[in-house]
């Protein structure tokens, strides 16, 4: 298939969401210790929506507050399936609680964490990292996550947030004064909106959330002046096909509003959310589309160039060659 050629970017990504039976079963044989039996991660079926992530969640629950060292082997074992299917740059959405709670301590465990994680890269993947932050956030616990995210802003620990969670219940505009304070110290903002909400909440991430990238934005395609808005801002939309569909924000693949943002030449990216929950891959998602909208290989070198071009770290550590035959001498193009 013609996506197989094409070096491929992913954006979005739960780390959490990578856990699944084979996987867990993997990491076990090597001598790892898991927090669940892998036979009991049984993954999202098609119909169970939301309340079958739900469900999911409380299978891995053992992981909700697991430290770095129980997930370093998860994510290593991952990186070793994207690397196979030709993923060259990732971001992950992690949680704060994976680290110390000081804001120094963090800063030292993370260096640790971080220096494991660049030696399993092994020139073949960049792997970066952005914090997640629920939009259930407790008031009181908001100044505490800014100061977490500005300490590892300052070392490069990471390069953006992720506001995730029930929209209509919990807005984004909760979270106005973090989002100026880590623009300040050069974060990207993630926001995910439009996926079981409506269009206002895209605009509310857009406006009061100063988001640089939205993740799924499923519901932008009810509204044409937002579509037009985020066609004349170039706002990034991290679509997550199988994700969509089996979280119910598509009615099914045919419906799915990827291929017109193609047609209108829009900016996205193609990536998994949670591939262990929704049991998806890169490969499989590309496929998906390539099968049902017809996406040829100039289409894949749009969505390479935009993906990377639309990453929150700045500084690429390895050559990366998104396609052949093109020239050289543009981030966006060639050998960056």
């Amino acid at each position: 298939m013609v996506h197989e050629t094409i070096p491929k970017v992913e954006l979005h990504c739960h780390l959490i969401g990578t856990l699944n039976a084979p996987l867990l079963r993997e990491i076990e044989l090597a001598g790892h210790r898991v927090l669940v039996r892998p036979e009991t991660v049984r993954p999202v079926g098609f119909g169970e929506g939301p309340q079958g992530f739900a469900d999911w969640l409380v299978r891995v629950e053992p992981y909700k507050s697991a430290g770095w060292r129980d997930y370093l082997p998860v994510l290593e074992a991952h990186m070793q399936r994207l690397v196979q299917q030709g993923v060259v740059y990732a971001e992950m959405m992690i949680s704060p609680m994976m680290f110390a709670r000081d804001p120094d301590a963090l800063v030292d465990e993370f260096a640790e964490f971080q220096e494991r994680v660049r030696s399993s890269e092994r020139g073949l993947l960049q792997v970066e990292f952005l914090f997640l932050v629920p939009r259930s956030l407790p008031d009181e616990a908001i100044d505490k996550d800014i100061a977490r995210c500005v300490a590892l802003a300052k070392t490069g620990g990471i390069c953006g947030i992720s506001i995730a969670g029930l929209e209509r219940d919990c807005p984004a505009s909760r979270f106005q004064r973090m989002f100026g304070v880590l623009k300040d110290h050069g974060l990207g903002i993630e926001i995910h909106a439009g996926e079981l909400g409506g269009p206002e909440e895209i605009t509310e991430a857009l406006d009061v959330g100063r988001a640089d990238r939205i993740g799924h934005g499923i519901a932008a395609f009810r509204d044409e002046r937002l579509v037009e808005r985020l066609c004349a801002e170039n706002v990034h939309i991290e679509f997550c096909p199988t994700s969509n569909l089996k979280m119910g924000a598509a009615r099914d693949i045919a419906s799915h509003p990827i291929g017109r943002a193609r047609d209108l030449k829009m900016n996205f990216s193609i990536n998994t959310d949670d591939p262990g929950s929704f049991d998806c891959t890169m490969d499989g998602e590309f496929a998906l589309i390539e099968s049902e909208f017809g996406f040829r290989e100039a289409d894949f070198e749009a969505v390479a160039r935009n993906s990377l071009a639309a990453r929150f770290q700045r500084n690429l550590r390895y050559p990366i060659e998104l396609w052949k035959n093109c020239e050289a001498g543009s981030v966006e193009t060639v050998l960056v």
